[in-house]
C-alpha cells in the first residue's frame, strides 16, 4: 500500500505484487487561509487529512476485494515543502502545506546572508517554501517555538502517526535546504550557525527502510491490521521517478500534475552554477536528481478549462477535444499561461499571458474556444521543452526520450502534441499515479517483498503507451516553438511589472474575518437530518458525529426529548425537529444549529439570537430537485402527457385499431418548448436552476424579481421584465418566489386575466402566492390551458378539492424537494458552512448575524436574559412546516363542520361479531379516557401545555380526545369540545397496537395505516406521553377484557364483500401466494395472482402495493373482466389487472393466472435463450413464447401475452418475469416451479460452456401432448 498525501487530496494505492493490478481511491481537501496573512499563509488541517486518508484506505481495500491481513506493507509519500512541527508528546503544534508563503522575509534574509553557502551545501537557493526559512519564521512566535520538538516533512508525520517512530529520509530532507547533499545527512554545522536546535531534526534513514509496524489506533483508522510493516517513503516527485521506472542516470522525467517538475536522474550530485535549478537526492541510493519546473500547468489548465466550459462535467477533456480540431500553431495565438522557466534564485508570482486578435479568432464559439484551448496546450508543451533544455544545458546530457507521468499524461492528445514539440518519444507508464506506486515500492522493499527499490521498480512498473513524433507536425512545431521562445524573452520586462501589480492585489485581498488561535476545535455533532455518506464523512473530518436520521429513527424531537438528546453536543444538524425556547434553555453547551431547509421555521431564531447561538441553513439544497420537477411539469403540460398516458388505458380499445391511433393523433398533438416564452417569477436558487435547464430547449426566458439586480437576470440568460409584461407574453408562467407580505396573493384574478389565452401556470413554490379560487375559475373557463401544482393551501388537499377535479390540472403532494439526492446536497452545504465557522470565517448562510458578535466555540455562551426568554416563550414559537406556523386554530364550529365534510371511510359492517367488538372497544376506551383524566403523571405533564388530540377509529366509528390545557387534562369519548390542534385517524387494531407496543406509530403513518393532520409538533406530544398512555390503556384493557380480533375488522380500503366461506377460492389463492412467496417466485411486492369466481365473469385478485408475505383472504379485491372493482371501499386491485383480464377474456378455459417474478425464468427471457426440453417435466411445455419488454400495467402488455400464449399456458416476459395460466391454482403454481427450476438447469449448462442436453424428439412429442393435462 502506498499513501500519497498531495496538495489537493490524498490517494491510497494498492498493488498486487503477483498480478501487478493497481487499485486507487482518492479523497480531496483544501487548505485553510490563515487570517491576517494577505492570502499568503495556509494551515494544514491534519486531523481532517488523517480522517480522509482513512476513508481512502478503506475504499481501496473494498475496491480491491482485499482483506486487511493481505496488505504486506505500507509507506507514505507526500508533497514536498510541507512542514509539520510536533511537541515532545508528538502532538502537532504547527502545520503548513507547500503553498504557504509566510516565510518570505526570512528567505530573503537567508539568501542575502547565506545564499551561496546554502546552495553549495544543499543544492537549493533559499526559498520561502523550504523548511529552513519556515523554521526561522516560526522562531519569531515564542510560544510555538518553545513547544517545538521535531520538524517533519508531511510524509514523515503521517508515517509517525502510522507506527509511532520519528524519522526522516534524504529525498524530503533534501528540499529543506538543510541536507548536506554530499554527506547524505543533515548539515549539522550549518544548522548550528543558523541557530536552529539540533533536536528539531529526526534521525535519517534511507527510503524503503523498515521503520516499524502499524499501531492499533492507526490500524483502526485505516481499516488495516495492527502490526502491518511500515517503511519510509519519500518526496512525491522522487517517488514518481521510482514509480515511472526512472532509476538510471541520464533518464529525463516530467511529472505533469498540479505543477510540472522536470527531473534528470544522475549518478553524482550536480549543482547548477547559476542556482536556477535544484539538486536533490533520488529515493534510490546512489542516485541524485537535477530538477527544473515548468510551473503550475495542471492547476492553470483546470481553472482555464472551467472558465471556458463552466457546464462541462469534464472540462479539461472537453478543452482537449475541441483543441484537436484547431490547426497547429493555433492560428497565431501564443500562450504561456501556467508556464515558467524555472529560476530558483527569483521565485515570484506566476504570470502568464495569451495573445489574441479578433481578426484571426474564429467567430463561431466552438472553433474560437478550440483555438484558444490549443494555444494553451501548445504553450504548456513549449514550456516543458524549455525546462528540459535548461536541464540539458546544465548537465550536458542528451535527451533520447521523455518519461511522462502525472494527471496530464492521461490525455493522449497532449502526450502526442508534446512528442511533436519535443522531437522525441514520450513514454507514459501504465500507472500514471506514479508517486503512490513509488511509495508502494518502498513499502515492498521495507517489508522484504523485494531486496531493494530497484528490484521493486522492475517488478511493479509496467509499460504503458508510447508516442512518437509525427515528422510533418514536428517540423511545423519547431518554427512555432522558436516564435514562442522569442515572445517569451521579449515579455520579461512586462512580466515583472505584471507580477508587481498582481502582488499588490494579493496583499490587498481581505482574508477571513476572524479566527481562533491554535488547532481547529473539534465539536461534538448530533445529526438528525437526512445526510448521505459523503456529507457525513465531511462532517466527521470536522468533529465527532452521532448520526440518527429522522427517516431511519422515525422520530421527531421536541421539548424534553430534544433537550435530553442534545445534552453534551456543540452542534445540532436538524431538518424537522422543533427547537424552542424551553429546550434551548436546558442546553448550555450547544453552540451552533444547522437547519437543513430553506426556511428555518422549526427553530426559534429570536431565542437563538438571545442566547448567542448562530443558526445556519441550507438554501438551495433541493433547488435541483424542484427545478427538475418544474421542467418536468412544463413538458407534461406541453405534450399532454397525463392525457396521453390515460388514453392507452381507456376501456374499449383494441390492439391495432388505426382509427384509434388517428384519434390519438388528433387529440394529443402537443407543443415543444423550443421558442416558447417561459416566465419565471423569482430567480433564486430554484429559478436559476429552471433557467439553466430551459436554455437547452431553446426557450426564451423572462424573469420578474423586484429584489434582484438586472445584471443577475442577464447572468442567467434571462430578460428582466415587469410582472405585467411577463404575464402578457409568457406561454408558461412558473412561480419561484418566497412568500412575504408583498408576494402573498401575487397571482390573483386580475393577473390571471392578463395571461395569454391557453397559457399554463406552474407552482412549485408556495400556494400562498396564488388566489386558488381565481385559479379554479381561470381553468374552468378555459382561459388557462392548464396548471401543474405541487403546493396547496392545506397539505395534502382532500380528494374533493376542486382543483383535483379539473382534467387540465396536474397535482402532486409537495414532492418537489423529495429526492434521494437532496441528502447529498444538504450534507455538502452543512459541512462547508460548519468548516467556515470553525475556521473563523463568516458563514454564507447565517440566519441571525447578531449571534456571531460574541461567538466562541469554547468560551461560555452569552448569558441568558430570563425576562426576554419568557416573552419569547409566550409567542407562537416554531413549527414543523411554514403552513403550520402561520395557521391559527379554527373555531369549534368550523372544526366540527370540517370533520363532517371530510370523507370518512365506511365503518365496519354491523354484523353480530363486529357489533360485539365495537361495544367492547367502546367500554375499554371509556375506562381508558377516565384513567387519563385522573392520572397524576399526565396532570403534571399538562402544566404550560396547549394541546388537543382528536382520535378517530375509522372502522368502528368511535372517537375520543385527549387534551392538555390550562394545566389540566381533558379526555372523553366523542368529539373534542373545541377545535383539536391534531386529528389522528386509524383502525382499531392500529390504536390497540400502538398502546400495547405491537405497532410503531411512525411506521404506521408512513405506510398509510395512520393519518394525522394539524400541528405536527403538537402531534409529537404523543412521544412524550406514550409510556403513560400505554400504561393506562393496558390497565383499562385488563379491567374490561380483550376487545376481540381487531385485525379482522374492515379497514379503510379493505374490502370484505362477503364472508370467507369454507370452499372460498380466496383462501386457496392466499395459500398459493404464501407458497410462491416462500419459494421466492413472488417477492414482497412483486407478482400477483387471480382466480375466477366459479359461475361468474368475476375474479378475485391480489391488491396493489401490499406485502405479499402476509395476505389474508378478506383483503383480496373482486373485479370484473373489464378490471372494474365491484365492492365499494375495496383496496386498489393489482396494477397488473389488465393482463389478467386479457387472458380470462381470451380463454374461457382459464380458471387462474399467476404472474411470478421467477428469477431464473426472467434471466432466461432477458438473455434470449430458448426454453428446452431438458427433462420430462420441461418437455410437458411447448417452446415457451417470449415477449419483449412492454410497459407493465398496460393493455398493450395484456394483448401481447394473449397473442404469444395462443392455446398454450405460459409466457416468458423480458424484464418482467413469467405468466402462467391454469385450470386450477394448484396446477398453475406447480407449473411456475417446474419452469423456473428447468430454467435454472438450462442457465447452469450455458454458464459452464455446455449446450444443455435435451430429450429425444419422439419422447418430447409424446410428453407435450400431456402438457395440456398438466395445466
Amino acid at each position: 500500500m502506498g499513501l500519497d498525501v498531495g496538495g489537493s487530496g490524498g490517494r491510497c494505492l494498492l498493488v498486487n505484487v503477483e498480478s501487478g493490478q493497481v487499485v486507487t481511491a482518492l479523497r480531496g481537501w483544501e487548505h485553510r487561509v490563515v487570517p491576517g496573512t494577505a492570502g499568503l499563509g495556509f494551515d494544514l488541517d491534519l486531523e481532517s487529512l488523517w480522517a480522509r486518508l482513512g476513508e481512502a484506505s478503506r475504499e481501496a481495500l473494498e475496491r480491491a476485494s482485499a482483506r486487511p491481513e493481505q496488505v504486506l506493507g505500507m509507506a507514505v509519500t507526500s508533497m514536498r515543502f510541507a512542514l509539520v512541527v510536533v511537541d515532545r508528546a508528538g502532538r502537532a503544534v504547527f502545520g503548513a502545506p507547500n503553498r504557504d508563503g509566510r516565510a518570505g522575509l526570512q528567505a530573503l534574509e537567508l539568501a542575502r546572508d547565506h545564499g551561496e553557502e546554502i546552495h553549495r551545501r544543499s543544492g537549493h537557493w533559499p526559498s520561502a517554501v523550504f523548511a529552513l526559512a519556515r523554521l526561522r519564521w516560526l522562531a519569531t512566535n515564542a510560544e510555538t517555538w518553545k513547544r517545538a520538538d521535531k520538524a517533519l516533512a508531511l510524509s514523515d508525520w503521517v508515517t509517525y502517526r502510522l507506527c509511532g517512530e520519528l524519522a526522516s529520509e534524504p529525498s524530503q530532507a533534501g528540499h529543506s535546504a538543510l541536507l548536506d547533499l554530499d554527506a547524505d545527512d543533515w548539515a549539522w554545522d550549518l544548522i548550528e550557525r543558523l541557530e536552529l536546535p539540533r533536536k528539531l531534526f529526526p534521525p535519517m534513514h534511507p527510503c524503503g527502510h523498515p521503520l516499524g509496524t502499524l499501531r492499533e489506533e492507526a490500524a483502526s483508522a485505516l481499516g488495516l491490521r495492527t502490526g502491518t510493516p511500515v517503511a519510509l517513503g519519500g518526496g512525491d516527485t522522487q517517488c514518481a521517478l521510482l514509480g515511472a521506472g526512472a532509476v538510471e542516470a541520464g533518464e529525463f522525467t516530467a511529472v505533469a500534475g498540479t505543477t510540472a517538475p522536470v527531473q534528470l536522474v544522475l549518478d553524482t550530485p550536480l549543482r547548477d552554477a547559476e542556482a536556477r535549478l535544484w539538486a536533490a537526492r533520488h529515493v534510490v541510493p546512489e542516485r541524485w536528481v537535477l530538477e527544473s519546473n515548468a510551473g503550475p500547468l495542471g492547476e492553470v489548465l483546470d481553472r482555464f478549462a472551467r472558465v471556458l466550459y463552466p457546464d462541462a462535467p469534464h472540462a479539461i477533456a472537453r478543452l482537449a477535444a475541441e483543441a484537436q480540431s484547431s490547426p497547429i500553431g493555433a492560428g497565431g495565438i501564443l500562450s504561456n499561461l501556467g508556464v515558467a522557466l524555472m529560476n530558483g534564485r527569483e521565485m515570484s508570482v506566476p504570470i502568464g499571458s495569451i495573445t489574441l486578435s479578433h481578426i484571426t479568432l474564429p467567430s463561431e464559439d466552438p472553433a474560437a474556444r478550440g483555438q484558444v484551448g490549443r494555444a494553451l496546450l501548445e504553450g504548456m508543451a513549449y514550456g516543458l521543452r524549455a525546462n528540459v533544455e535548461q536541464l540539458r544545458a546544465a548537465s550536458g546530457r542528451e535527451l533520447s526520450a521523455l518519461r511522462l507521468t502525472g494527471g496530464m499524461s492521461r490525455s493522449a492528445a497532449w502526450s502526442q502534441l508534446l512528442s511533436d514539440v519535443m522531437h522525441v518519444p514520450i513514454v507514459v507508464p501504465a500507472t500514471v499515479e506514479a508517486s503512490a506506486l513509488g511509495a508502494a515500492i518502498c513499502a515492498g522493499a521495507g517489508a522484504g517483498v523485494f531486496k531493494d527499490l530497484l528490484e521493486g521498480s522492475a517488478a511493479l512498473v509496467r509499460s504503458g503507451r508510447e508516442y512518437t513524433p509525427e515528422p510533418d507536425h514536428a517540423e511545423r512545431y519547431e518554427a512555432c516553438y522558436q516564435d514562442w521562445r522569442e515572445f517569451q524573452q521579449a515579455r520579461e520586462p512586462a512580466d515583472k511589472l505584471a507580477a508587481q501589480i498582481a502582488l499588490r492585489a494579493i496583499l490587498s485581498t481581505p482574508g477571513p474575518l476572524q479566527a481562533e488561535r491554535g488547532p481547529r476545535f473539534r465539536p461534538r455533532i448530533l445529526v438528525t437530518a437526512d445526510l448521505d455518506s459523503a456529507g457525513l464523512a465531511a462532517l466527521r473530518s470536522l468533529g465527532e458525529v452521532e448520526y440518527a436520521s429522522y427517516r431511519e429513527a422515525m422520530r421527531l424531537l421536541t421539548g424534553p426529548d430534544l433537550a435530553r438528546a442534545l445534552a453534551g453536543y456543540d452542534v445540532f444538524v436538524t431538518e424537522i425537529d422543533v427547537v424552542d425556547v424551553a429546550a434551548l434553555r436546558e442546553l448550555p453547551e450547544l453552540r451552533v444549529i444547522v437547519v437543513c431547509r430553506g426556511d428555518a421555521v422549526n427553530t426559534d431564531l429570536a431565542a437563538c439570537s438571545a442566547l448567542g447561538i448562530p443558526v445556519l441553513n441550507t438554501p438551495g439544497r433541493n433547488a435541483d430537485a424542484v427545478a427538475d420537477l418544474t421542467v418536468g411539469f412544463a413538458l407534461m403540460l406541453a405534450r399532454k402527457l397525463p392525457e396521453a398516458s390515460a388514453f392507452l388505458r381507456e376501456p374499449g380499445g383494441e390492439a391495432g385499431d388505426m382509427a384509434r391511433m388517428g384519434q390519438a393523433f388528433q387529440r394529443l398533438r402537443g407543443r415543444e418548448l423550443w421558442r416558447k416564452t417561459i416566465g419565471l417569477i423569482g430567480l433564486g436558487a430554484v429559478g436559476r436552476g429552471v433557467a439553466r435547464r430551459l436554455r437547452a430547449f431553446g426557450a426564451r426566458i423572462l424573469v420578474y424579481d423586484p429584489y434582484l439586480p438586472e445584471e443577475s437576470a442577464r447572468m442567467a440568460d434571462a430578460e428582466p421584465v415587469s410582472l405585467e409584461v411577463l404575464l402578457a407574453e409568457s406561454d408558461f408562467v412558473s412561480l419561484h418566489a418566497a412568500v412575504t407580505d408583498d408576494s402573498r396573493g401575487l397571482i390573483g384574478a386580475a393577473e390571471l386575466a392578463r395571461m395569454k389565452p391557453g397559457a399554463y401556470l406552474i407552482n412549485t413554490a408556495r400556494s400562498a402566492l396564488i388566489d386558488e379560487e381565481a385559479l379554479i375559475e381561470a381553468l374552468r373557463s378555459g382561459h388557462l390551458g392548464g396548471a401543474a401544482l405541487d403546493v396547496f393551501a392545506v397539505e395534502p388537499p382532500g380528494p374533493d378539492h376542486p382543483l383535483l377535479a379539473l382534467p387540465n390540472v396536474i397535482a402532486t403532494p409537495h414532492v418537489g424537494g423529495n429526492t434521494v439526492e437532496v441528502s447529498a446536497h444538504q450534507g455538502l452545504i452543512v459541512a462547508e458552512e460548519l468548516e467556515r465557522l470553525l475556521d473563523g470565517e463568516r458563514p454564507q448562510h447565517l440566519l441571525n448575524p447578531e449571534a456571531l458578535q460574541d461567538f466562541s466555540w469554547q468560551s461560555p455562551r452569552k448569558p441568558q436574559d430570563p425576562e426576554l426568554l419568557e416573552r419569547l416563550a409566550s409567542g407562537p414559537g416554531p413549527a414543523v412546516t411554514d403552513l403550520q406556523q402561520k395557521k391559527t386554530s379554527a373555531p369549534p364550529q368550523a372544526a366540527k363542520k370540517e370533520r363532517s365534510k371530510a370523507a370518512m371511510p365506511t365503518p365496519a359492517s354491523k354484523t353480530t361479531d363486529t357489533g360485539a367488538i365495537r361495544s367492547q372497544m367502546e367500554r375499554i376506551l371509556r375506562d381508558f379516557v377516565g384513567r387519563v383524566q385522573q392520572d397524576e403523571k399526565l396532570q403534571a405533564f399538562a402544566g404550560g401545555k396547549d394541546v388537543m388530540l382528536q382520535f378517530s377509529l375509522t372502522d368502528l366509528d368511535l372517537e375520543f380526545y385527549i387534551g392538555f390545557q390550562g394545566d389540566a387534562v381533558h379526555s372523553n369519548l366523542g368529539a373534542a369540545p373545541e377545535s383539536a390542534g391534531v386529528q389522528l385517524k386509524m383502525g382499531a387494531d392500529v390504536l390497540d397496537g400502538m398502546m400495547t407496543g405491537r405497532v410503531n406509530a411512525m411506521q404506521s403513518a408512513m405506510s398509510g395505516k395512520l393519518s394525522f393532520s394539524g400541528d405536527t409538533a403538537k402531534a409529537m406530544t404523543l412521544q412524550h406521553i406514550q409510556r403513560d398512555l400505554s400504561r393506562l390503556y393496558s390497565e383499562a384493557r385488563e379491567e374490561i377484557g380483550d376487545p376481540g380480533d381487531l385485525s379482522a375488522l374492515a379497514q379503510e380500503g379493505a374490502a370484505a364483500a362477503t364472508p370467507v366461506g369454507q370452499d372460498d377460492p380466496r383462501q386457496q389463492l392466499v395459500n398459493i401466494v404464501n407458497e410462491l412467496y416462500s419459494t421466492q417466485l413472488i417477492t414482497a411486492t412483486g407478482g400477483n395472482v387471480s382466480v375466477r369466481i366459479p359461475g361468474t365473469d368475476e375474479l378475485w385478485i391480489t391488491p396493489s402495493q401490499l406485502f405479499k408475505g402476509d395476505l389474508s383472504p378478506e383483503i383480496l379485491v373482486r373485479i370484473n373482466l373489464d378490471g372494474e372493482s365491484l365492492d365499494k371501499g375495496a383496496r386498489s386491485p393489482s396494477s397488473e389487472l389488465l393482463m389478467h383480464c386479457a387472458v380470462y377474456k381470451a380463454r374461457s378455459d382459464v380458471q387462474c393466472v399467476v404472474h411470478a417474478h421467477a428469477p431464473h425464468a426472467t434471466i432466461l427471457a432477458n438473455a434470449e435463450l430458448p426454453f428446452l426440453p431438458i427433462s420430462t417435466e420441461a418437455a410437458f411445455f411447448a417452446d415457451l413464447p417470449r415477449i419483449p419488454f412492454v410497459m407493465p400495467g398496460t393493455q398493450a402488455l395484456g394483448d401481447a401475452i394473449v397473442e404469444a400464449m395462443g392455446k398454450g399456458w405460459a409466457v416468458l416476459m423480458q424484464n418482467h418475469g413469467l405468466l402462467v395460466a391454469g385450470r386450477s391454482l394448484r396446477r398453475a403454481a406447480d407449473m411456475c416451479e417446474i419452469i423456473d427450476r428447468s430454467s435454472e438447469v438450462i442457465l447452469g449448462c450455458y454458464a459452464v460452456g455446455k449446450e444443455p442436453p435435451t430429450l429425444p424428439k419422439d419422447t418430447v412429442d409424446m410428453l407435450r401432448k400431456m402438457g395440456d393435462l398438466i395445466a
